[in-house]
């Protein structure tokens, strides 16, 4: 369990395009400050579990949360109760971390997105209800007590360091913040050298090298199918000997657009799948979803990297849904060998635009 992943997913494209508008941002800039609000939330609740009485605090807020209305978020936000929820998580994000973490959280936001604190504030009002209520969620479920959640939290620190977006966590450094997670922080900022895996059977010595795999084995497909493009009928008029005009680079709505729809329409798709019949159905459109994350790959090419930023943060916001999405219809008896060969390349493609 991933307590990042599990409220990114409560934030689909529909429900970033909605924040988004609200703060008056782009969907791009909202998906980047998205991706790192999330974490630091997390780390400060963290932290807070950890203090004396700070876990029974917690715990009483939780108590008084009411998880539901985790399922009605494209309603509220942009809606007549976005005021009254964005002041009540304002309200129990304060009382839990004071007043000085949350403004140093909003502050490091307002860097980090190039957004002014008002802006980034109520962002976390926002947040706030959606990361208790994944919290929550996990608290009721399992019937855990003060001393559950904070160990709850506790185990979620290397998770939480590994969600935090390049740069973000040294705008929080000397806030107390990160006090919870700093070696988890540190760990996940520094390069690892190759070492020799272990004797122990886990998923992760066997799922990089199968990523790292698929992709390449994609690159080689694109590249061998591009090699030899079917021949075509000569023009009808004599060619010009001017040089083609180079093509204008696709505006950051545009591509913020072309990236919600293609998500949507991956997501979309999965969610029609219920057997291998369906599952079969299912891949044209797959098919298609992916031809529009290959468009907006070659789009996102265009621009410089520091253009490329809010579509890689909007991505990232939106890679747990998509992820999430696949493993529920891979987990379904006979879909896994009909759809992966289909969704691991669209995955691929996806991870790399989010960095």
């Amino acid at each position: 369990m991933n307590l990042v992943s599990l409220a990114m997913q409560l934030l689909g494209p529909m429900v970033i395009n909605r924040i988004a508008s609200s703060l008056g941002l782009s969907q791009g800039i909202a998906g980047k400050l998205i991706s790192a609000a999330i974490p630091a939330i997390l780390a400060g609740l963290t932290g807070k579990a950890a203090q004396p009485g700070g876990a029974t605090s917690l715990t009483n807020v939780l108590s008084k949360f009411d998880p539901s209305i985790l399922g009605n978020l494209e309603n509220i936000i942009g809606g007549p109760q976005q005021q009254q929820f964005t002041d009540q998580g304002t309200s129990a994000l304060s009382s839990l971390l004071g007043g000085n973490a949350v403004n140093a959280i909003a502050g490091a936001l307002g860097k980090f997105g190039g957004v002014d604190t008002g802006k980034s504030s109520s962002l976390l009002g926002m947040l706030a209800p959606v990361v208790l209520g994944t919290l929550s969620q996990q608290q009721k479920a399992s019937g855990l007590d003060a001393g559950g959640v904070a160990n709850l939290l506790a185990s979620q620190k290397e998770n939480i360091a590994a969600a935090m977006p390049a740069g973000f966590s040294d705008l929080l450094k000397g806030t107390g913040v990160l006090d919870s997670i700093s070696s988890n922080v540190a760990r996940a900022a520094t390069p690892r050298t190759p070492q020799a895996p272990a004797d122990s059977g886990g998923l992760g010595r066997w799922l990089i090298p199968l990523v790292a795999l698929l992709i390449a084995a994609y690159l080689l497909w694109n590249f061998l199918n591009r090699g030899t493009p079917e021949p075509t009928a000569p023009p009808a008029h004599p060619a010009s000997t001017e040089a083609p005009a180079p093509a204008p680079a696709a505006p950051q709505a545009d591509l913020a657009g072309l990236a919600n729809k293609a998500i949507s329409a991956l997501t979309g798709s999965l969610a029609t799948i219920t057997d291998e019949a369906t599952a079969r159905a299912a891949v044209p459109q797959l098919q298609d979803a992916g031809k529009q994350v290959d468009a907006l790959k070659s789009a996102a090419a265009l621009l410089s990297g520091d253009a490329r930023a809010p579509l890689a943060g909007l991505i990232h916001a939106a890679l747990p849904g998509v992820t999430s999405a696949i493993e529920k219809a891979t987990g379904i008896p006979g879909v896994a060998a009909i759809i992966e060969p289909v969704v691991a390349p669209i995955v691929a493609n996806l991870t790399e635009l989010s960095k």
